[in-house]
Formats: C-alpha cells, sequence, structure tokens
C-alpha cells in the first residue's frame, strides 16, 4: 500500500483500487513543516504540496487529483449520511415540527 506522508506527518493511504493507478507516483512525498508560526505553517505546508505536486510528472499529477476527487466526494457522502442521521434522531426525539409554511411563519410573528 502506498503512503503518502503530508502535513506535519499526516499520512494518506492508497486504497487498493487506488494503488495500482498510484504506481506512477514516487513511493513516499515528505512535506514536513518547519517551525514558523501557525498561519505561516500552514502556508508553507501547503506551498510544500504544490510544490511536491507540481514535481510529479503530468499523469502521476493526474492520478493524484483523481484520487483526491474521490476521497472528497467520500468525504461529503459521509457528512450527508451523518447529518440525515442526525436529522433522524431529532425527529425520532420530537425535536423536530412539521407544518406548512404558513404555520412557520405564523410561529414567528408569535
Amino acid at each position: 500500500m502506498l503512503t503518502l506522508n503530508l502535513f506535519n506527518n499526516t499520512n494518506i493511504l492508497l486504497s487498493k483500487e487506488d494503488e495500482e493507478r498510484s504506481l506512477l507516483l514516487p513511493a513516499k512525498l515528505d512535506l514536513s513543516s518547519n517551525s514558523l508560526t501557525p498561519m505561516l505553517e500552514k502556508t508553507s505546508t501547503f506551498q510544500k504540496a504544490i510544490e511536491a505536486v507540481e514535481a510529479l510528472d503530468p499523469e502521476a499529477q493526474a492520478i493524484l487529483v483523481d484520487i483526491i476527487q474521490k476521497r472528497l466526494k467520500q468525504q461529503r457522502r459521509d457528512d450527508l449520511l451523518k447529518a440525515v442521521a442526525e436529522a433522524r434522531e431529532a425527529y425520532a426525539k420530537g425535536e423536530v415540527r412539521s407544518g406548512t409554511v404558513a404555520d412557520l411563519m405564523a410561529e414567528l410573528d408569535d
């Protein structure tokens, strides 16, 4: 399994699906940050990440972008599922009310 080491030793492990496509990526990208103030450190780390990606050949960059896009989509799905579960829980506890727009407007006027 391929590991990308980014942002203060945060590791990104590639899935089996992505592992085959990642053969063009280097075995490890190390973007260890230096000891600047938090804002400058974030900027510096981000800049190092950009520079590391730019050092890859175009095909490897495209693979990395594809992997990141898939992970972002999955994260959004997970966030949505969490929000739905929270809404269902609130509904089950009776913390949610239903009604028409007129009901809502009347309640707001009270």
